[in-house]
Parts: C-alpha cells; structure tokens; sequence
C-alpha cells in the first residue's frame, strides 16, 4: 500500500500485528466504529509516518474495498467466515482444552488469523454456556412441542 516496499518480512509482519490490535480495540471499546475508522487506521499504518500519496484518494479506495469484502457473495467473506466457523465447532465439539484449540487454530491457520484462536476459544465457550442455559429453560418444552406435533 506505500510506495516504499516493505523488504522484510518480518517487518510486514509486526505493521500487521499493530494493525490488527488497533482495529480490535478499536471495535471492542467504540459503540461508533465503522468502515471510516478502521480504513483510518489502514492508511495510518500504510503512511507509517510519511506523505508519499494522497490520503483521501487511498481512503476511497480502501473504504470501496473493505465494503466489498464485508458482504455475504465475497470469496475473501466467505474464506474467513468459513475459517471462523470451522475453528468455532472445533472449540465447541472438542472443548476449550489442547484439542479444541489445535483444531480452531488449525482452521484460522488457513486464513492467516491464527492470532485470534484466544477470541474464537472464548467465544465458543459463551456459545456454549448460552446453549446450555437454553436447553435446559427450553428443553421441556420443545420436547413437548415434537410430542404434541406427532399426534
């Protein structure tokens, strides 16, 4: 994204590092966070401190291409939500323990998101809890439900 090449890799590596903590604090801790933000945060790390091109013109074009990937037909969509998924019933299926985390990790792996296999695990446990409350609030009654609809 900035004129000057970026030769080392691990120097891509630690920009997107930073870049993705600022976006995840950024979406944890504002009500307001939005394509406009985050595509702030993109330039700010494509500048990284110089002016080598113009801002609102990159700002256009990331913003068109953030949106584009966020909906639902997108092949980049679909990849990660796939990922996500996939990595979310590992967790779910084998537990939060050595299993469930190599299997969510194997999934993000796929996609480069590896770096949030913490999220995914914790996620996968609220789904978890929230299930169990659910079936046992509700799980009577379903069960009648499926009796009295088989009369």
């Amino acid at each position: 994204m900035s004129e000057k090449a970026l030769v080392n890799p691990q120097e891509m590596e630690n920009i997107l590092v930073r870049f993705g903590e600022e976006v995840l604090e950024l979406l944890d801790h504002s009500e307001e966070a939005g394509v406009e933000k985050i595509v702030e945060i993109i330039s700010g790390f494509s500048r990284d401190g110089e002016e080598a091109f113009n801002t609102n013109k990159l700002q256009a074009v990331m913003s068109r291409m953030l949106v584009k990937s966020l909906q639902a037909g997108d092949t980049v969509f679909v990849r990660i939500s796939h990922a996500v998924y996939l990595a979310t019933r590992g967790v779910v299926l084998a537990g939060n323990g050595p299993q469930g985390r190599k299997l969510a990790e194997m999934a993000l792996r796929r996609v480069g998101a590896v770096d949030l296999t913490d999220r995914v695990v914790e996620a996968a446990e609220i789904l978890v809890a929230v299930a169990t409350v659910s079936v046992n609030v509700h799980g009577q009654f379903i069960c009648l439900g499926k009796q009295t609809f088989r009369h």
